[in-house]
């Protein structure tokens, strides 16, 4: 008989980014040892406290909440005079670190367990509670998002007195603000230079220290991962857009959703900010777009023992059978005539409406509509169509933002016609720290091996109880590997009930 013997490990430690010395600029905070140093947490943490963290590839952040016990602090021997609770402010940073085998990561070499999230503390709430035993039971949660939390506090808004106080003489004020340009450039260099040129620099002045007080390492910077390869971005994109959070610029203007993925994944080194294709696979096992070597997405292999339970699901509500994409931003610098030049097919495939491929049959499923805006344009447009003149560069421009909304019609259909055969749904897994948001997981289940994409993953530990991780995945391949067996020996339900 094989044994696991597995010792879930954990690690939470707190860097304090602000340093109080008064209460209110005037009045003195009381006399406390100083907390220089990053703090580990992890002491504070009792049967009855917990830590989870929640990524996803289609939320603006991450989020963490860790409960400790309400005890007194100390810093090295010398006691704070205070519990966590008068220590932690929104703000500070949070570093959660976990693993499913201590054993296992030791053995590696492996000095801590391994990254699972950087954040930042939102809330910290005090719990007290009359036990049944007549005892009063404390506790401390502290809540809080990932550095994704930066791009949303970190707004941009144009009015009197705004913080930002550049030239806004120029129809572009966002270019014109942050030194961006005021020309198309592709959308890999535009996020490249939001992170440069925006948000590394706030983060980089965040901490600020009363006179006297001792320094600590910076922040860390987002770092970048961008795999996106097509598609340029005007300032006419940005030109119009009146203002907000960093992360709807990005939003609005990376074709995020239908063709491409944002968000922040943490790394060992630091955090990052990752934009790239959706890494989807077509019904035959075949990357959909084109990924460079080692970029796409890692596959995690689980069996059954690891499966505490498992619900997939299919239907017809994501069938779509005529699909169309708008650029409305080639609609206001060029012509009103790109829809109807759109719509005419250039060739064999180009239709927007399909009647001739069995997952979306009209007469089966009836006439079902994918329509998406792209807010980018094609490689090949020269400039951003403010005030070109008519000739061959207008002509070019309007051509290759045909071939640009053709290309991503195609690219949408490619993505979407198999709908009806994928599956989507979640699981519960015995804690694995391989699992992240935006993975693949291989789950052999008896003579099958089946693929799912991890939308969203959930880390519940329970210290001296349990660690747990939850999936909620789409595009599961289980029901098209099925179908392509046959019946007797080869039946998927009896290769279900072989041990793998």
């Amino acid at each position: 008989m094989k044994f696991d013997n597995r010792k879930p490990g954990l690690k939470v430690t707190l860097i304090k980014n602000v340093v109080r010395t008064s209460l209110n600029g005037t009045t003195p905070a009381g006399n406390r040892p100083s907390a220089a140093r990053p703090i580990d947490l992890t002491p504070y943490m009792g049967e009855h406290n917990g830590v989870r963290i929640r990524k996803s590839v289609r939320e603006p952040a991450g989020s963490f909440s860790v409960t400790l016990t309400d005890e007194l602090f100390y810093i090295g021997k010398e006691s704070y005079g205070d519990a966590v609770y008068g220590l932690i402010e929104p703000m500070d940073t949070i570093e959660i670190r976990m693993t499913g085998n201590a054993y296992k990561s030791a053995k590696n070499g492996a000095a801590n367990p391994p990254m699972m999230m950087r954040g930042f503390v939102s809330r910290v709430r005090k719990q007290e509670t009359m036990g049944a035993n007549g005892q009063p039971q404390r506790s401390i949660v502290i809540s809080g998002q990932d550095y994704g939390k930066i791009l949303q506090i970190l707004q941009v808004f144009y009015m009197p007195g705004a913080p930002q106080d550049a030239n806004y003489m120029t129809s572009f004020p966002f270019f014109s603000t942050f030194g961006l340009g005021n020309n198309i450039q592709s959308a890999s260099t535009f996020f490249q230079q939001v992170f440069d040129k925006v948000v590394n620099p706030y983060i980089a002045n965040m901490r600020k220290y009363p006179s006297g007080a001792p320094s600590q390492s910076p922040l860390l910077p987002i770092n970048t991962d961008i795999v996106v390869n097509a598609g340029q971005v005007s300032p006419f994109g940005t030109g119009g857009w009146r203002g907000g959070t960093i992360y709807n610029l990005l939003l609005s203007n990376g074709d995020i959703g239908p063709w491409n993925e944002f968000f922040i994944e943490d790394r060992e080194d630091a955090p990052y900010a990752v934009y790239r294709p959706n890494p989807f696979y077509d019904i035959n096992g075949t990357p959909v777009f084109a990924y460079p070597y080692g970029k796409f997405p890692t596959q995690t292999v689980i069996g059954r023992a690891d499966v505490v339970s498992l619900e997939p699901e299919r239907s017809d509500e994501d069938v779509a059978n005529y699909f169309w994409v708008d650029a409305p931003r080639f609609n206001l610098n060029y012509t009103d005539t790109m829809r109807a030049l759109a719509f005419q097919a250039s060739g064999a495939g180009q239709s927007p409406y399909i009647t001739d491929y069995a997952n979306v049959d009209p007469t089966l499923y009836g006439a079902r509509k994918m329509w998406e805006q792209t807010s980018q344009g094609g490689m090949l447009e020269t400039d951003n169509g403010n005030g070109t003149p008519d000739g061959a560069a207008r002509d070019s421009n309007q051509g290759d933002a045909i071939s640009w909304m053709t290309q991503r019609r195609q690219d949408l259909v490619a993505q979407n016609k198999d709908n009806v055969l994928f599956e989507k749904g979640t699981m519960r897994l015995k804690g694995n720290e391989k699992i992240r948001a935006g993975t693949y997981l291989a789950y052999d289940s008896g003579g099958m091996r089946s693929r799912y994409y991890a939308v969203a993953v959930e880390h519940d530990f329970q210290p001296y109880g349990s660690y747990f991780t939850s999936v909620q995945f789409e595009r599961g391949s289980n029901f098209a590997d099925r179908i392509q067996r046959n019946a007797g020996r080869d039946s998927p339900y009896l290769a279900e009930m072989v041990d793998s």
